[in-house]
């Protein structure tokens, strides 16, 4: 799934939001400085016009540029960026005081204060925000992973171009040569200079200004499907027939191409947006709004707490009965593949007994599912009693609103497979890994105990990422409710 680009105004919320709080301390220390802690004299007038000055800034936000390129601007342009900011608001609330002719009730030396704390704090915090977010950039399992698609005679020029992009979200993993792969080399042999066929691995350099060639238009699926990778750029100007493959796979995989408009990209929705200074093509299997996106992860984080302190109340309650009936540890940890192959820890209370993993080898025949999925309706490694019911009630799951809650899961998605369930994936099995993994999904509530076929929960889950909307996500997490308290949990 595919976010839009942001909105101007709402692409740095974050500095939006520290530049409000700076606004609003700069105003309640300087009315502190003047009047004293305990001053309650017009504190309803001062009051009003702080939400004059946050007013002013949305304002000014909205209709100028002072966020643009501020993760590349230095300590120097900040400063008069942070001084022009706070000025251009200070001086909306003096066309205010102006127009309403209430100036004499206001404390000069407080006005003054606000407007120097204000620059202070706005920088400062500007500053230090942006000090984080570099750091965070610099390390790479926080960057988008992007393989670049390209031609072998531009791929270099590209590539330097890409990489130039100071504090980037995203990392090169890796460059796909799509190019001639019939080129002619000679050979001299006893019978003169003798023309002879290069390969394409043999043309194939090991990497182009420091970042590997990983694969070529022949065996690109191979990598993908090993390595994590969520988006692909594309930037050929030959051989598009090749590039049009590989774009065509990646998008059914779930995985989103942006290409460079030089040609025409099929398959997916389509949107044209920006990447790293190129106008692009981008495609995707679902294109989102941001804002949706936004909301999704608020639902999650919301959910999360709720869930979290749900789980500390019956922890000590399944604690004691797990304990009883199986000793041993009460949380269960398993790696799993999450979003577009990333590994993830997810966590879950204990239902099955200790040796449940070695057992499985020895019931994979009873397996009741088709495909790559493992599922047994009375799997004797549950736990009785406590196990059973547990499973049953889904209180097992709980634990895993700590993966929510870190973000390595959603409410709603897809369920995270085994990383051996994932190793025998084929290509088109890849599109559940496009999204995060969820809780819960439109599989889980559409019959689960009835589907024993593998290749069903694939069509679901892609009809989901498809289709998917916030009105979906709390549909199915309704019907997931009604689902457990019927009973029919496991």
């Amino acid at each position: 799934m595919y976010s839009r680009k942001k909105n101007r105004w709402l692409k740095h919320l974050d500095f939006i939001l520290l530049d409000i709080i700076s606004i609003c301390a700069a105003l309640f220390l300087a009315y502190t400085i003047r009047h004293g802690l305990h001053s309650h004299y017009g504190s309803e007038e001062y009051f009003r016009i702080g939400m004059v000055m946050v007013f002013a800034d949305l304002l000014i936000v909205f209709f100028g540029d002072s966020y643009k390129d501020v993760i590349r601007r230095g300590y120097l342009k900040e400063f008069r960026a942070a001084f022009i900011h706070l000025s251009l608001v200070m001086c909306a609330l003096l066309l205010y005081l102006f127009f309403v002719q209430q100036s004499e009730f206001f404390s000069r030396l407080t006005i003054f204060w606000t407007w120097v704390l204000g620059f202070v704090l706005m920088y400062v915090l500007r500053i230090s925000l942006k000090t984080w977010l570099r750091r965070r950039m610099m390390q790479k399992e926080n960057l988008v992973s992007v393989l670049a698609v390209l031609s072998p005679d531009t791929a270099e020029p590209v590539i330097k171009e890409l990489l130039n992009r100071k504090y980037r979200d995203f990392d090169i993993a890796g460059i796909i040569l799509v190019g001639r792969q019939d080129n002619m080399r000679t050979q001299e042999t006893g019978q003169g200079v003798q023309p002879q066929a290069v390969t394409a691995q043999e043309q194939m350099p090991e990497e182009i200004c420091g970042v590997p060639v990983v694969a070529t238009g022949d065996d690109f699926a191979a990598y993908i499907k090993e390595h994590v990778v969520d988006e692909i750029f594309v930037s050929v100007n030959e051989n598009f027939e090749a590039a049009e493959s590989i774009m065509e796979s990646c998008v059914r995989m779930g995985i989103t191409v942006h290409q460079n408009l030089t040609g025409v990209a099929k398959g997916g929705n389509q949107v044209v947006d920006e990447f790293a200074g190129y106008m692009v093509l981008t495609s995707s299997i679902k294109v989102a709004a941001y804002r949706e996106l936004f909301l999704k992860r608020l639902m999650d984080i919301v959910g999360g707490l709720i869930g979290l302190c749900c789980t500390a109340v019956m922890f000590p309650f399944i604690a004691v009965a797990v304990k009883r009936k199986s000793p041993g540890p009460v949380l269960f940890c398993q790696e799993r593949v999450g979003k577009n192959g990333r590994i993830i820890k997810i966590y879950k209370f204990r239902s099955m007994y200790m040796d449940a993993e070695e057992r499985k080898e020895e019931l994979l025949r009873q397996n009741e599912m088709q495909g790559l999925m493992f599922k047994m309706k009375e799997d004797p490694r549950v736990i009785q009693g406590v196990g059973v019911f547990i499973r049953k009630t889904s209180l097992d799951e709980f634990p895993q609103f700590w993966n929510v809650l870190k973000g390595d899961m959603s409410l709603v998605g897809t369920r995270p497979p085994t990383i051996e369930e994932y190793q025998h994936y084929d290509m088109h099995h890849m599109v559940r890994m496009s999204i995060k993994p969820g809780l819960t999904g439109l599989w889980q509530v559409s019959g689960r105990n009835e589907i024993t076929d593998f290749e069903e929960v694939v069509k679901l889950d892609t009809r989901y990422i498809e289709e998917w909307s916030l009105n979906l996500d709390i549909k199915i997490l309704l019907k997931t409710i009604r689902v457990v308290l019927e009973g029919r949990g496991e």
